[in-house]
C-alpha cells in the first residue's frame, strides 16, 4: 500500500500550480471577453459611421449629378454673344443663310405633308422607319451645306457633345409640340402617332389649304398661353363663331384638333432643321425675330421700375413668343423675373427686315405705353437712345412729358442741323450752296425772318465737318413731316440724280416709321418743282407723271430747259400702232430758244433716249373719230429701240383734257417752224 501511494494520481484541485493556472485563464479569458465585447461596439459604432459616411457620399453624389444636369442645362442658355466678334458683311451673309433655311424648312414641310397625305410613309400597313431616317439624314445634310457647302458628311464632322446637345433639345422641344395637342399623343407609339398626324392630314387636304393656319396654331392652345397674352381674334375666335352657325360643335372641333395635328407636323419638320442650323449656322437661335423681341422687352422692363404689372405681362408676351428653343423661353423668364438684361441684344440692324423691326418697336411701343410705370427723363432716354441705335427706327412714345431738349426750339435747330449735314456730307454741296438751298425750305420758314440768315450761316458753318444723323424728332409731329419733304427737296439740288442720296432719304424715312411711298411720293413733287425752273412753261410740269422730271435732269445737256411733253406714245410700224408704255416726248431747248432738239424717253431708275430728232420736226395731223394724233416722221431710234423693230413714224395721241388739236400740241407745233433766221 505505500508504494501504491506513490503511483496513484493526485487530485489537481488541490494542486497549487494547477489552481494558479486555471486562474490565470480565467483571468485571461475575461478579459478576452470584454475586448471582444468592445470590439463589437467600436464594429458597431464604426459601421454606423461608415453606413452614415456612405448615405452622405451618396446624397452629395446625387446633389453633384442635380448639378451637373442643371449645369449642362445652363449651357444651352444663351449667355454667350456669339454675334460680338462679327462684322456686319458677316452677319449679313448668315441672316441671308437663314432665310434660305426657313425657306428650305418651309419647302420641306410641304412636301412631308403631302407625301403623308399620299400614304407615301407606310409599308404594309406600318410606318416606315427607314425611310423617315434617311429623309431627316437627307435634311440634316441639306441644312448643314447652306453654312458650309464643303462639308462631305456633316454628322461625322460635328462633336458627339454638339449632337447629343442637339438631340436634347429636340427632344425636349418635340414633347412641348407634342404637349399642345388636345390629346395625350405623347403616350402613342409610333406607329399610332403617324396614324393620328395621317387622319388630321386626310380629312384637312392639301398643304396650301393647311398652311394658313400654321403660323397661329403652333402655339395656339398651350396650356392657354397665346390666349392670356393676346387679343383672342387672333386665334380664329371669328372663324370658330361663324363655323358654329353652319356645323354641329364635335365636326368644328374635329376641325380644330385636325388643324393642329398637322401644325405640329410643321413644327416638328422645323424643330430638326432649326437645331442642324444651330450647330452649323452659330448663333441661329439669336438671330430669330422671337428671340430679339423677347430680348428687348426683357431690356425694357430691366430699364424701369419693376411691378406686378409689368412682370406679369412681360412673363405672358415670353410665353406666346414662337422661339427656337424652350431653353431661349425659360433664359428670358429667368431674365425678366431678376429684372435683368439678356445682354444679347441685335447686333446689326441687316440681320432682321425692315418690316420685323418695325413690329418690334410697335409691340415695345404698345408695352411701354400700357404696363410700364416710374419711367424719367433719365431712364426714359437712356433705353431709347439704346433702341434706336440697334434698330435703327426712331420710337414713337405717346403721353411722355416733353423735355427742354424736345422743345419747339429745340426741335428746329435739331431737324435744320440734320439738313445742312446732309447738304455738306452727303450731296456734297460747298458751304455757300448750302447756304443757298436752305433757304426757303418749310424748316428754314419757322424761324423768325429777322434771325433766319444769321441762324442759317451758323448752323451750316458748324455743321461743315460733320457728318449726317437723323434728328430726335417724334414720329409723326409736324416738324418731321416738313423736315422729311425738305430732305427730299435737298435730294434735287445736285446737278444729276443721285441714288445713293435718294436712297439715304428713303431710309430715314423709315427710321421714322413713314411708308417707303412717301418718300418717293415727296421726291417725285420735288423734282417736279425743281423742274419748273428749268421749263418754258412751269405749268406743263404739273402734270409729269412719275419719274418723268428726275428723268429729265439725268439726260439733259448743260443749259437745256423743257419746252414741252408729252405722253401716250406709240411707233407705227407698217399699218399698225406698237405702244411705248412709260416713254415720253420732251423737247429740250436753250433759254433763248436755240438749238432745239426733241427725244423720246423711257422712264425708271435708269431712263434711256429711244428716239431723237433735231428741230424742226416733220409733224403731221392724223385724224381720228373723236381725237386727232400727231405723227412725227424722221428722227433716229437709236439701237436699243432699233433692235425691237421700232423704225416707223412716232405718234403722238391727242387728248380730251389738251382740248383741239393745235391747242393742245402748240409746243409741239413750234417745234416744227424753223427758228427765225
Amino acid at each position: 500500500p505505500g508504494s501504491l501511494f506513490w503511483l496513484w494520481p493526485r487530485l489537481r484541485d488541490h494542486d497549487p500550480e494547477v489552481v494558479a493556472l486555471r486562474a490565470k485563464l480565467t483571468i485571461e479569458q475575461n478579459r478576452r471577453i470584454e475586448q471582444q465585447k468592445e470590439f463589437d461596439r467600436i464594429r458597431q459604432a464604426l459601421q454606423a459611421e461608415l453606413e452614415f459616411r456612405e448615405e452622405r457620399l451618396s446624397e452629395r453624389e446625387r446633389d453633384l449629378a442635380s448639378r451637373l444636369a442643371r449645369f449642362h442645362e445652363f449651357l444651352e442658355y444663351p449667355v454667350e454673344n456669339v454675334h460680338a466678334e462679327k462684322s456686319s458683311g458677316q452677319l449679313q451673309k448668315l441672316s441671308e443663310q437663314d432665310r434660305s433655311v426657313r425657306q428650305l424648312l418651309e419647302a420641306e414641310a410641304e412636301r412631308v405633308y403631302e407625301k403623308i397625305r399620299r400614304n407615301g410613309y407606310t409599308v404594309d400597313h406600318k410606318m416606315d422607319v427607314n425611310a423617315i431616317r434617311d429623309e431627316t439624314l437627307q435634311l440634316i445634310q441639306r441644312v448643314a451645306k447652306i453654312y458650309n457647302p464643303k462639308s462631305q458628311n456633316p454628322l461625322l464632322e460635328t462633336s458627339f457633345d454638339q449632337l447629343a446637345r442637339a438631340a436634347s433639345r429636340i427632344c425636349l422641344h418635340v414633347l412641348v409640340l407634342l404637349e399642345q395637342l388636345p390629346v395625350s399623343v405623347q403616350h402613342y407609339n409610333a406607329n399610332k402617332m403617324y396614324g393620328y398626324i395621317q387622319k388630321a392630314i386626310a380629312s384637312y387636304g392639301v398643304y396650301q389649304k393647311a398652311s394658313p393656319w400654321f403660323t397661329y396654331l403652333s402655339r395656339g392652345l398651350y396650356a392657354g398661353r397665346l390666349f392670356s397674352a393676346t387679343n383672342p381674334a387672333t386665334l380664329g375666335a371669328w372663324w370658330l363663331a361663324s363655323e358654329l352657325g353652319k356645323r354641329g360643335a364635335q365636326k368644328v372641333i374635329e376641325n380644330v384638333v385636325d388643324r393642329q395635328a398637322i401644325a405640329t407636323l410643321h413644327d416638328l419638320v422645323t424643330v430638326i432643321g432649326v437645331e442642324v442650323a444651330g450647330i452649323y449656322g452659330t448663333g441661329f437661335r439669336q438671330r430669330d425675330a422671337g428671340w430679339i423681341l423677347g430680348a428687348e422687352l426683357a431690356e425694357l422692363i430691366q430699364c424701369f421700375p419693376m411691378s406686378g404689372e409689368s412682370l406679369r405681362h412681360g412673363l405672358r408676351q415670353i410665353t406666346a413668343l414662337p422661339l427656337r428653343s424652350e431653353y431661349d423661353r425659360i433664359y428670358l423668364y429667368r431674365c425678366i423675373a431678376d429684372h435683368r438684361s439678356v445682354g444679347l441684344q441685335l447686333a446689326d440692324p441687316a440681320m432682321l427686315s425692315r418690316e420685323e423691326r418695325e413690329f418690334i418697336a410697335k409691340h415695345l411701343e404698345n408695352f411701354f405705353t400700357s404696363h410700364i410705370h416710374g419711367a424719367t427723363e433719365s431712364n426714359l432716354k437712356k433705353w431709347r437712345e439704346a433702341f434706336e441705335q440697334r434698330f435703327d427706327l426712331r420710337l414713337t412714345l405717346e403721353g411722355i412729358r416733353t423735355t427742354t431738349s424736345d422743345s419747339e426750339t429745340g426741335q428746329l435747330q435739331t431737324a435744320l442741323t440734320s439738313l445742312a449735314e446732309f447738304l455738306q456730307s452727303v450731296a456734297g454741296l460747298s458751304l455757300t450752296a448750302a447756304i443757298q438751298a436752305l433757304d426757303g425750305l418749310k424748316v428754314t420758314a419757322r424761324i423768325p425772318e429777322s434771325d433766319r440768315a444769321a441762324t442759317i450761316t451758323a448752323t451750316c458753318r458748324a455743321a461743315a465737318s460733320s457728318s449726317f444723323e437723323p434728328p430726335a424728332l417724334e414720329p409723326g409731329a409736324e416738324i418731321m413731316n416738313d423736315f422729311l419733304r425738305d430732305l427730299a427737296t435737298c435730294c434735287t439740288v445736285t446737278e444729276r440724280p443721285g441714288e445713293h442720296v435718294e436712297q439715304l432719304a428713303s431710309e430715314v424715312s423709315r427710321y421714322f416709321r413713314c411708308p417707303a411711298q412717301d418718300m418717293q411720293n415727296s421726291l417725285e413733287a420735288a423734282w417736279r418743282s425743281r423742274a419748273k425752273r428749268y421749263c418754258s412753261n412751269p405749268p406743263t410740269c404739273d402734270h409729269l407723271h412719275d419719274g418723268v422730271a428726275r428723268a429729265f435732269f439725268e439726260l439733259r445737256q448743260e443749259g437745256e430747259v423743257l419746252a414741252f411733253c408729252y405722253g401716250d406714245l406709240s411707233c407705227m410700224i407698217g399699218e399698225s400702232e406698237k405702244p411705248l408704255p412709260d416713254s415720253w416726248l420732251l423737247g429740250l431747248e436753250r433759254s433763248d430758244h436755240s438749238q432745239r432738239r426733241a427725244i423720246v424717253l423711257e422712264t425708271g431708275r435708269e431712263p434711256r433716249i429711244l428716239w431723237e430728232s433735231a428741230s424742226p420736226l416733220r409733224t403731221s395731223r392724223t385724224r381720228g373719230m373723236f381725237l386727232d394724233d400727231a405723227a412725227i416722221a424722221g428722227g433716229q431710234w437709236l439701237d436699243a429701240a432699233a433692235a425691237d423693230g421700232r423704225k416707223g413714224d412716232l405718234v403722238v395721241s391727242g387728248s380730251l383734257r389738251g382740248g383741239r388739236f393745235r391747242t393742245y400740241f402748240k409746243e409741239l407745233l413750234a417745234f416744227s417752224e424753223p427758228l427765225p433766221g
